[in-house]
C-alpha cells in the first residue's frame, strides 16, 4: 500500500493525520505544498480541484485509488480497516440508585358522546297569499235591467233607481261682490 499526503506548515488537520499515520504504523510520504509548488497542481489534479489540505492519496494491494479531502478518523478508520481504539477501561463505579419504575398512568377512559340530536326541521312556511283587492265599487250609473214582470218588484226597483240618481244640479248662486260674505243658510230661524 502506497499513502501520499499532501500539507502546508501550521496546518493542524496535516498534524493530526500525520500522528494518527503514525500510531497506527502506516508509512506515508509528505509533499509540503510549501517546499514545492509543483506539489499544489499535481494534489490539484488528483483532488478534482479541491484547495484544502490535507489530501490524501491510497494505492491499496488490489489496485484500488481512494482519495481523502481533509482529516476525520472516522473516515481513515474506515478506509484502512481499523477499528476505533476501545474505550479506556472503567474503574470502580459509584452506584447510582435505580430510580422506581415509573408509574404507568391509568389508561384513559373512553369517552363516548351521546347520540346526535335530531332536530325536526319545519317545513318553511308558505309564503302569504297576495292581498286580495277590494271589489270595485260599483257603477255609479245604474245597469239597465230588464223590467220585471212582477209589479210590486217593479215598484222597489224604481225606488231603488231614484235613491241611487244623482240630485239634480242646484242652482248656482250668482257671484257675490268682492269682500261681501256668502250667502249663510240661518239654521236657527223656523221656516
Amino acid at each position: 500500500m502506497k499513502i501520499v499526503i499532501y500539507t502546508i506548515n501550521d496546518c493542524p488537520f496535516c498534524k493530526q493525520e500525520k500522528e494518527y499515520l503514525t500510531a497506527n504504523k502506516l508509512a506515508f510520504e509528505e509533499k509540503n505544498l510549501e517546499i514545492n509548488k509543483d506539489f499544489l497542481t499535481e494534489m490539484l489534479a488528483v483532488s478534482n480541484n479541491f484547495a484544502g489540505t490535507p489530501v490524501t492519496k491510497i494505492e491499496k494491494d488490489d489496485g484500488q485509488i481512494v482519495v481523502l479531502k481533509g482529516f476525520t478518523r472516522e473516515e481513515f478508520d474506515k478506509t484502512f480497516g481499523l477499528a476505533p481504539p476501545a474505550p479506556p477501561p472503567v474503574t470502580a463505579q459509584a452506584q447510582v440508585p435505580t430510580p422506581p419504575p415509573a408509574v404507568q398512568p391509568p389508561p384513559p377512559v373512553p369517552v363516548t358522546s351521546p347520540p346526535p340530536t335530531v332536530v325536526p326541521v319545519p317545513p318553511a312556511p308558505e309564503p302569504p297569499p297576495p292581498p286580495v283587492a277590494p271589489p270595485p265599487p260599483p257603477p255609479t250609473t245604474t245597469p239597465s235591467v230588464a223590467p220585471p214582470t212582477d209589479p210590486a218588484l217593479n215598484s222597489i226597483i224604481d225606488n231603488l233607481q231614484s235613491k241611487a240618481a244623482p240630485p239634480p244640479p242646484a242652482s248656482t248662486p250668482p257671484p257675490s261682490a268682492p269682500g261681501a260674505l256668502p250667502n249663510i243658510p240661518d239654521f236657527g230661524k223656523n221656516n
